[in-house]
């Protein structure tokens, strides 16, 4: 009877989080005349879902601190949240992304549209395009957008989504009509996306500096260390059209190779090791550094502070399984520590455990944290 109880149990367990779901809705707001519009739906017949739901303002900012609200979706409905940023989070953010997270499973989806002012054929009414809710699972390190757009016909913009609690490293390339290389590398810091950043639909002809480049027909590729979404939006510049334009996995895209020298380090319960071994003679200053981290287990934080205590990595916490790499640049001679911050990864006498420091020259009195 027992056995049979653990066994009902599992399944139990194993049925309330098969359909786990953490899905991004790249986009939305309500700015001038356009507006958009969030629909939700419970697929269950037998209970209602909870969601939880995180407004993310674009900026390409660190939204790791965004709470959540809470929303309750009943069984075989949809729910309908017309201008979703006010109705949902009663937020005048003028432009964000959404993260709606679930243990159980439903479909999300958004219109972004525009209200179209009547004249003397056509009574008022609206232009859109619909926009699909991402689950994270397909978000990818590699991507193409293709069949873009820039001319005095047409427009495009770019916009793109961190899904992570660690920052995510991006390589963009951007090709001319005739497939040539026209630009590598966003301008200003689009390049280095924070956790749970989103950088707003931004033009082509702004989010690279490509000259005269003959845009169009044209395609962008990435490459990052974090898998991320990114889409495109291209609008004829005499209907106002639009079209929206999903990313595409790039099979083929080379992948980002770590910076300098590179060192294995692996977090676990409790320790951190770095592998091969630093000694006081193996870096130097402006030496640029990967560190390659391979979470184990649970829920581990990383940080590394340089002689002066400064953060050369800043700290983040990491879920099992991750394995990221964080470059930085040797800044001088001295005592280099590295600690968890992640409080909760053991009690406090496991936790003070995971600690480590390597000298580059001469050492220094730097010091582990005091827990």
């Amino acid at each position: 009877m027992r056995l049979r109880l653990i066994a009902i149990c599992a399944i139990a367990v194993f049925t309330t989080s098969a359909f786990a779901k953490d899905v991004f809705l790249s986009i939305g707001g309500s700015v001038g005349v356009f507006h958009t519009d969030t629909r939700i739906f419970n697929p269950s017949s037998t209970k209602d879902i909870q969601i939880q739901a995180y407004l993310l303002p674009v900026g390409n900012v660190d939204n790791s601190g965004v709470q959540p609200i809470t929303i309750t979706v009943p069984k075989r409905q949809m729910v309908m949240y017309n201008d979703v940023v006010q109705s949902l989070f009663n937020s005048s953010t003028p432009l964000a992304a959404i993260r709606l997270k679930s243990d159980d499973d439903f479909v999300s989806t958004q219109r972004i549209y525009a209200q179209q002012a009547a004249n003397a054929c056509e009574g008022a009414g609206t232009l859109g395009q619909f926009v699909p809710g991402l689950d994270v699972s397909t978000a990818s390190k590699g991507g193409v957008l293709i069949q873009l757009k820039s001319s005095g016909a047409f427009r495009t913009n770019i916009g793109v989504v961190n899904p992570n609690a660690t920052a995510a490293n991006v390589t963009w390339r951007l090709y001319d009509k005739n497939n040539n290389l026209v630009a590598t590398g966003a301008t200003g810091t689009l390049g280095v996306m924070p956790p749970f950043s989103v950088i707003t639909p931004t033009r082509i002809t702004d989010f690279f500096s490509a000259g005269t480049a003959d845009l169009s027909d044209a395609w962008v590729g990435f490459t990052s260390d974090q898998p991320i979404f990114a889409y495109a939006s291209v609008v004829d510049n005499v209907t106002t059209d639009p079209t929206f334009i999903p990313m595409s996995a790039d099979s083929g895209a080379p992948a980002i190779t770590p910076q300098g020298k590179v060192y294995n380090v692996t977090l676990q319960s409790y320790s951190i090791s770095v592998s091969p071994s630093i000694g006081p003679s193996d870096l130097k200053t402006g030496d640029k550094v990967t560190f390659h981290i391979t979470v184990k287990d649970t829920m581990h934080g990383f940080q590394l502070n340089d002689p002066n205590g400064a953060a050369l990595v800043p700290g983040v916490i990491f879920n099992p399984g991750d394995v990221v790499d964080k470059t930085f640049t040797i800044t001088s001679e001295g005592s280099y520590n590295f600690f968890c911050v992640n409080t909760s990864c053991g009690n406090a006498a496991q936790h003070a455990q995971m600690v480590g420091q390597f000298v580059v020259g001469t050492p220094s009195d730097g010091g582990y944290p005091h827990y």
